[in-house]
């Protein structure tokens, strides 16, 4: 609101700077009536555009511009106009006939012509005409603002359901595999059963406590990775190799909940891990980025891969930060680098 009032005043006063020149250039009025003119004219054209803001929000709730473009611009320049050649008819008469201006008499009776009475008139009418495209303009313009805002609201909320599909796959794939190894070590190593299922469960509670949120700390991301890894190294052993390269000032900001094991998840689906060829990956800052980066050793199949992981998460990224994510790929090695936000 603030706003607006100050580009009225903006638009006053230019409009009362031009009719005061005017006058002053073509009829060379002295400054004592060109003020008191000036003076007029700012009531003049504030109390119209006071009128037309206040017949916009009429016709804002009783005849929108979607249930007709035409019929309401033409009613708005019809009011106006008259509106606007009723007050400025007014205010000349008071002041032909009330403040006793001999200079402005003697231009009403003697120098204003019918041409220049219809001179004023088209002026007027353009006023009017030139106020209501703008205002037509600037409503489109916020209708467009409001249906982009919309439909990037929409697209967003579609990748975050995605994305949450993509962090719920974690449940019924990682815990099949897990309950198996687990199963196996209950009965050969009860030990390394008991740290496992330990292990397990703050994975999964990691899981249920940051599903709804969007954003979680680097270092609470990493907490929650050391122990999935954990758990994926029960079953490749030391085929499976991950270092850490976390400076310490980046480890309070924030990362998407489960960015890390969907990558670390896409690397062991995409390579071929065994002790002749170990998968390595290295998770490290560098700034304000997380680069995650592993040897590439391909599958010649890859099971269920229809590579929806990382568009989701990019499309997220992109919502979430105005840097997004990076993935380059050479002949050896595979990277996405992670805004930190």
């Amino acid at each position: 609101m603030e706003k607006r009032n100050k580009i009225l005043v903006v638009v006053v006063l230019i409009m009362v700077s031009i009719s005061t020149f005017i006058r002053w250039y073509f009829f060379e009025l002295d400054h004592r009536t060109n003020l008191i003119l000036a003076c007029i004219s700012t009531v003049v054209i504030t109390s119209s555009i006071l009128f037309f803001r206040r017949l916009y929000a009429h016709f804002d709730k009783t005849m929108p511009y979607d249930s007709g473009i035409v019929r309401r611009l033409i009613l708005q320049i019809v009011i106006m106009f008259i509106f606007v050649s009723i007050i400025s008819q007014g205010i000349l008469y008071a002041t032909t006939h009330f403040f006793k201006i001999a200079k402005v008499n003697y231009l009403v009776k003697y120098e204003f012509t019918q041409l220049a009475k219809i001179a004023g008139y088209m002026t007027q009418a353009l006023f009017v005409i030139l106020l209501n495209v703008a205002h037509f303009t600037y409503y489109s313009l916020q209708k467009w603002r409001e249906s982009a805002l919309r439909a990037s609201n929409l697209e967003k909320e579609k990748s975050q359901v995605q994305f949450d599909n993509l962090k719920n796959q974690l449940n019924p794939h990682f815990l099949f595999n897990s309950l198996t190894s687990l199963d196996s070590l209950i009965q050969e190593n009860p030990p390394l059963a008991r740290d496992f299922l330990q292990q397990l469960s703050k994975v999964f509670r990691y899981v249920l406590k940051n599903k709804e949120k969007g954003l979680v700390s680097l270092e609470t991301e990493l907490t929650f990775i050391k122990h999935y890894v954990s758990l994926l190294k029960t079953r490749f052993g030391e085929s499976l190799q991950v270092a850490y390269v976390i400076a310490d000032d980046t480890l309070d900001l924030q990362i998407t909940p489960v960015t890390l094991q969907i990558l670390i998840e896409n690397a062991i689906k995409h390579n071929i891990i065994n002790e002749n060829n170990p998968l390595t990956i290295h998770i490290k800052s560098e700034g304000n980025t997380l680069i995650i980066e592993n040897n590439i050793q391909r599958k010649k199949q890859v099971e269920t891969s229809n590579g929806q992981g990382l568009i989701n998460l990019r499309t997220l990224y992109n919502f979430l930060s105005n840097r997004g994510i990076v993935i380059n790929t050479d002949e050896d090695v595979f990277s996405v680098k992670i805004p930190l936000i």
